[in-house]
């Protein structure tokens, strides 16, 4: 690839080389035989390593911008928005065939508050910027990001509500209802996109993430009752390979969100291998095992049809930010959680995805 394409991402990239390591066998083909959209995360800065971008035109047909789409990066000011990085990179996926899934539009974590939230958001102005933000986004973005993530991580097992809501500044300033704020503006602002609630914690079978499940079943069923345009449920699957899975309490909770007539997304998936014990051959074994018997669990009976990597290589591996408290490895040595690894060869990782779409696939169409 030219250093012209890197400043052009209107222009489309070459077809797969046929060196290609996944050329014959990549996940969106894979996916494809059953209707579903495989994604990754990415920024722009990696999108611009040819190389990258290259596995990324391969084996994916669905891209979630990591932070571009977040507060902090769109909104410097409380009167303006930066819309320059996540306009390329919407260039870029238009230009290769893949989709958008947007995130997010609201979430009450302290990393999603621009710093001037503190001293120009109050109780009188608070559903004023959240409608103006969601509205004007989605609007700039009408037509062209195929679903979205407008609130993010509603509910938490650590939260001292007794309703489990994440504690933050939308909940502090507006309540419950930011929520129904939030969705109703997104609905006016683009009819055709996917509304999606995005929840985590829910995956795993411990109390924890049980007593996620049930916050978040109450929620919807409120939410629902109150007329909120919610589409879709978004389970976020960071998943930690030392845990137990979610079994029939994972089941059981899809099944419920189903019920109520919601489609389901996986948009963040990954394992953290933090306390799996062995080396870099074991533990990538048991990340490949824990990817595929969590996609052959949750896509059959979820029904769903977007299913989203939230870190596709070693290279860049979010769970050693020091901004994240999942800690550092007791042997110091790197994490695994990727498909690909730091040098962007495909993982067992990756031929566990592929095996386990194909297999989704193929029971699928015998039915």
């Amino acid at each position: 690839m030219s250093a012209a394409w890197l400043a052009m991402p209107e222009v489309v990239l070459a077809a797969a080389s046929t060196t290609s390591p996944t050329a014959s066998g990549s996940l969106k083909d894979a996916g494809a035989k059953c209707g579903i959209k495989v994604g990754l995360q990415s920024g722009r800065q990696t999108l611009q390593i040819p190389e990258f971008a290259q596995i990324v035109t391969d084996n994916f047909n669905m891209l979630t911008p990591g932070n571009e789409l977040k507060w902090p990066r769109l909104r410097p000011g409380p009167d303006t928005f930066d819309f320059a990085d996540p306009d390329w990179m919407v260039n870029f996926c238009e230009a290769n065939g893949i989709l958008v899934h947007g995130h997010n539009l609201c979430w009450n974590s302290p990393m999603s508050s621009p710093s001037w939230f503190k001293n120009t958001l109050d109780k009188s102005n608070a559903s004023h910027y959240l409608t103006e933000h969601i509205t004007t986004v989605m609007r700039h973005y009408q037509g062209r990001i195929d679903s979205w993530d407008v609130v993010n991580e509603p509910t938490v097992f650590w939260s001292k509500r007794s309703d489990g809501l994440y504690p933050g500044i939308w909940l502090d300033l507006l309540g419950p209802t930011y929520i129904d704020t939030a969705f109703h503006a997104a609905a006016a602002a683009d009819p055709k996109a996917l509304l999606v609630l995005n929840v985590y914690d829910v995956e795993h079978g411990t109390p924890d993430h049980e007593t996620t499940r049930k916050t978040t079943i109450a929620l919807l069923k409120q939410l629902l009752a109150r007329g909120v345009p919610i589409q879709a449920v978004g389970m976020e699957s960071h998943l930690d390979a030392s845990l137990p899975p979610g079994g029939v309490g994972l089941s059981a909770f899809i099944e419920q969100v189903r019920d109520m007539g919601l489609q389901m997304l996986i948009t963040e998936m990954d394992i953290n291998d933090t306390h799996t014990e062995g080396d870099f051959q074991t533990r990538d074994e048991i990340v490949a095992k824990t990817y595929r018997d969590y996609l052959t669990q949750v896509v059959p009976i979820s029904g769903a049809k977007r299913v989203i990597f939230w870190t596709p290589t070693d290279k860049w591996d979010w769970l050693n930010s020091t901004n994240i408290p999942h800690g550092e490895r007791a042997d110091k040595t790197p994490h695994r959680p990727g498909l690909f690894d730091d040098t962007m060869g495909p993982k067992l990782a990756f031929g566990a995805v592929r095996s386990a779409l194909g297999e989704i696939c193929a029971s699928e169409t015998r039915r």
